[in-house]
């Protein structure tokens, strides 16, 4: 009898204990009030509405609006060609170059006192495949003309206005000012460098750089043609 009172009250403890965990289980309040086990089951229009982060700010654009315009105006120009100066190495002769797409040519700095002395007077570059070759196409000055050997690219490469636009990654306008006789914008760039920008091309016509002093003079714009980019012999250098 006594063992049958004993299972009675652990059966009643038992169930007492069932309802108390279900109880405590159903404690989620939906927003119309009721009662659920998991909160995915309160109805859509319940739920509610995730917490909203606001974007991050944006970080200042490092290029005002009108120097990106005038930046962006070398997109239009396809080839180019230029005398070439390093202005703090007065000794050193200028050279032309002559650019169109990936293709770059340069003279080299030759003799002219004696004719037929020379072995090389120009250098082709391919940008796009970084490669590099020697010609001479002078009759007047060369040993002999025609392909002469590859070049050690990076020795001999000169970064050209398109090479320092692309390299922009901040810029503020100081002053407008005439080089070589065309309107200019002097740009504060990259913290520590200073550039001439032409108003017409978008493209430097004098950079300075730790002392450097890089000119790019008589530019002419959207006239280089395929052939002038190619070894092509002639009776003078450039004749």
């Amino acid at each position: 009898m006594k063992r049958a009172r004993l299972l009675l009250l652990q059966s009643l403890l038992l169930l007492a204990l069932v309802i108390a965990v279900s109880s405590c289980a159903v404690r989620y309040v939906c927003p119309d009030g009721s009662e659920v086990l998991d909160p995915n089951l309160c109805s859509s229009a319940d739920k509610p509405e995730p917490e909203q982060i606001a974007p991050a700010e944006k970080t200042s654009n490092l290029v005002p609006a009108d120097v990106q315009e005038l930046l962006d105006q070398r997109k239009d120009i396809a080839s180019m060609s230029y005398n070439y100066k390093r202005v703090d190495k007065p000794l050193e002769p200028s050279l032309k170059f002559w650019i169109k797409g990936v293709m770059v040519k340069r003279e080299l700095p030759i003799q002219r006192k004696v004719l037929n002395k020379n072995e090389m007077d120009i250098i082709i570059f391919n940008t796009v495949s970084r490669t590099a070759n020697f010609y001479c196409e002078s009759q007047k000055y060369c040993i002999k003309t025609g392909d002469i050997c590859s070049a050690d690219y990076d020795q001999y490469y000169i970064k050209t206005p398109f090479d320092w636009a692309e390299e922009i990654t901040s810029a503020e306008k100081t002053s407008e000012e005439l080089v070589f006789n065309r309107k200019v914008w002097v740009l504060k760039v990259n913290e520590d460098i200073f550039m001439w920008v032409d108003v017409f091309s978008g493209l430097p016509l004098r950079v300075d750089v730790g002392g450097e002093r890089h000119e790019f003079d008589v530019p002419v714009f959207n006239r280089v043609e395929d052939d002038d980019v190619k070894f092509t012999e002639k009776q003078d250098v450039y004749s």
